[in-house]
């Protein structure tokens, strides 16, 4: 990474434009995806449900139990050191530079974007909570703890989804295309489609919320010049829907949402977008780090 070029987030990878790359990073990511979707987590759900004495997750009657939930929790968040060393394996780039055009993760950045995040969310989960009951919270010793559980954990999930499509995706699309611009908009419209279509939702409400918090996700990205924004958003509000239902006691019973309710989430993700890049100074200039 030369530190006089300075690319852009999204153009960062450019001087590798090469098509079998960018196919490669894709087979590789999604590939990592679909493994951890189809593959990895009903083995390892199951052991979970079994190492804390539930009953196990049955794939022929399939029900949501906590071990398959945490499990599919921690191997999507494998996908954090799976996308860098993707990077760094077919762009010659360490992983590190997945964080960010510095190199690094900047908590600074983190902490600034909290400022217009955690408002938001608050305003968010109440106007939620009237437009869609969870139901009475239960504060009992389970619930407790699987709501502890889910703030530490769920960030990390939402986290490994970024550095997958905001990250590598996003970076190999973009490095095909000279135009920074035109870069920019085919980037985020591939990987916010293709958020949209791992999800599985044929809904279209459903479909169009993912897409629409990926084109969020990935402008806010772009103009932070790294994805420590649009980790923060997605982690925030993964976190507040999780423990509110857990606190609910309705874990087992999740079911997708649709209709015009999804219109309040999308417009919130619109509003965060708009916080964040007003509050962005730009994005910073890379470091002289050798890859």
């Amino acid at each position: 990474m030369n530190a006089s070029a300075a690319p852009s987030y999204v153009h960062a990878l450019r001087s590798r434009p090469q098509v079998w790359r960018t196919l490669l990073a894709f087979a590789t990511g999604l590939g990592a995806l679909l493994v951890v979707l189809l593959v990895a987590a009903v083995p390892a759900g199951i052991a979970l449900d079994r190492l804390l004495g539930l009953e196990p997750f049955d794939p022929a009657d399939p029900s949501f139990t906590v071990g398959f939930w945490l499990a599919g929790n921690l191997l999507l968040a494998a996908l954090i050191p799976v996308s860098g060393l993707a990077q760094w394996a077919i762009y010659r780039e360490r992983p590190g530079w997945l964080s960010s055009v510095t190199g690094r993760f900047r908590w600074g950045v983190l902490a600034r974007a909290a400022t217009v995040v955690l408002p938001l969310w608050v305003v968010y989960t109440a106007v939620l909570h009237l437009v869609m009951p969870f139901g009475t919270p239960e504060f009992t010793a389970a619930t407790l703890t699987l709501a502890i559980v889910a703030i530490v954990v769920v960030p990390f999930q939402s986290a490994g989804e970024e550095y997958l499509f905001r990250g590598l995706l996003f970076r190999a699309v973009g490095a095909r295309f000279r135009r920074p611009g035109f870069s920019l908009a085919v980037a985020t419209s591939v990987t916010a489609l293709a958020f949209g279509a791992i999800h599985g939702s044929l809904d279209a409400w459903a479909l169009g919320y993912y897409v629409v918090a990926g084109v969020c996700l990935a402008l806010v990205t772009h103009r932070t010049g790294g994805l420590e924004s649009a980790v923060l958003v997605h982690a925030v509000n993964n976190t507040v829907l999780m423990v509110s239902v857990i606190l609910a006691d309705q874990l087992d019973d999740l079911a997708v949402v649709t209709g015009p309710v999804l219109v309040v989430p999308m417009i919130v993700m619109v509003l965060a977008t708009l916080g964040l890049w007003k509050l962005a100074p730009g994005r910073e200039p890379a470091q002289a780090v050798a890859p």
